[in-house]
């Protein structure tokens, strides 16, 4: 939009108006910590890791913010191995990898659904009950 207003000569600086933004989601560092390590401790060392900031969720907080409740957010892969390891060679880039809003995305039904199922389980054990 900056470059529009330059490039017809206006005056005055372009206008944003943010309307659909949601809050940022942000892990609470004593609830994330104790689902990383019943994850590690569950699923092993190598299969548990942390990812970069995305917009994976962005109105995932909404609700636990609005009761003052603490949450982590996880994600678990479900890419099949053989379409990650395409994506991953060299002529190719992991944004090949159909996203879940996309008409392509066709996750790994298994072992995803139970990958996610005991995820939750493990979750829920360590957070409600407060097992470790």
């Amino acid at each position: 939009m900056r470059s529009e207003c330059q490039a017809s000569g206006s005056p005055e600086e372009p206008t944003f108006e943010y309307y659909d933004q949601f809050p940022l989601t942000t892990n609470d560092p004593l609830v994330n910590d104790r689902v990383t390590e019943a994850f590690r401790a569950h699923f092993g060392t190598e299969q548990v890791f942390h990812t970069e900031p995305n917009t994976a969720s962005e109105d995932f907080s909404t609700i636990p913010d609005a009761f003052g409740i603490p949450y982590t957010y996880w994600m678990v892969g479900s890419t099949p191995p053989d379409k990650l390891a395409a994506a991953r060679a060299p002529e190719s880039t992991e944004s090949d990898i159909p996203a879940n809003h996309s008409p392509f995305f066709a996750p790994a039904i298994d072992p995803t659904l139970e990958t996610m199922t005991r995820a939750a389980a493990v979750a829920a054990l360590v957070y409600l009950g407060g097992e470790s």
